[in-house]
């Protein structure tokens, strides 16, 4: 190799031969721990933020006054800030300038559109569930219905509607299709809000346990098609009485 050559390689294999050194980081002193407990606190703060809006403990248009918050939960305003900045990303907020953030107003529309494909995708859910469930995955349907009736016998309404979305995830987990998946729990989220408010109705959530006696007969008895029309009927019957619930909501 001529010796221009292998002056230029020395450089560049000297480069290469130089380690990571952690201690050169500006942050190396800093405890690894710092961080994930302040996002951990972020995190729970943003989930029960989450949880209170979408079981109307914060109803629409609430104000959401961050010294009250942070009073409340005990913490400081940069993680209250950064959950304010996830739940209005997911649509549940409202960012003001230099006003109080609000609870975002429910979509009738977009809930009564979000419905209409939820409607199908229960009937396809459904139909693929019942067609391949084990005995092993009927009676873990049967096993959560009970806790359903339960919780309505006890009249713990947010116990039902929780078990109630958990019956229906699992309906439609059976189904063995992602992309069913991916597509009903995206819908679901989009309507979690208002079909709770409409539960408050208490001849709605005598129907709704009642519709839900019925297709888990169906499911039991292995009658595929009966059991998705049902399934569907029920989405159907929900969609209706959550639309009508939150117009009289709108116009009160």
């Amino acid at each position: 190799m001529p010796k221009s050559e292998a002056a230029a390689t020395k450089p560049d294999r000297a480069r290469a031969r130089v380690k990571f050194r952690p201690d050169r980081l500006k942050l190396s002193g800093v405890s690894a721990t710092s961080p994930l407990n302040t996002a951990s606190l972020h995190d729970q703060l943003t989930a029960r933020l989450r949880q209170m809006v979408l079981d109307g403990e914060l109803a629409p248009g609430s104000p959401l006054p961050e010294k009250m918050l942070c009073d409340t939960f005990g913490v400081s305003r940069t993680p209250l800030r950064e959950g304010f900045k996830v739940l209005a990303s997911e649509g549940l907020i409202l960012l003001r300038p230099h006003r109080t953030p609000v609870v975002a107003p429910v979509d009738v529309a977009e809930v009564a559109a979000a419905f209409d494909v939820l409607v199908a995708l229960d009937r396809l859910a459904g139909l693929r569930a019942a067609a391949a469930a084990t005995a092993e995955d009927i009676g873990r349907i049967e096993a959560m219905h009970a806790e359903l009736v339960a919780h309505h016998h006890a009249g713990a309404r947010p116990d039902y509607f929780r078990q109630n979305q958990d019956i229906h995830r699992e309906i439609t987990r059976l189904a063995g299709n992602p992309v069913l998946d991916g597509l009903w729990t995206g819908l679901s989220a989009k309507i979690y809000r208002a079909r709770a408010q409409a539960n408050l109705d208490p001849g709605r959530w005598d129907a709704s346990l009642a519709e839900h006696e019925r297709f888990t007969a169906l499911f039991v008895a292995g009658r595929a098609e009966a059991f998705a029309e049902a399934l569907a009927e029920h989405t159907a019957l929900t969609s209706a009485a959550v639309v009508a619930g939150l117009k009289d909501m709108a116009q009160a």
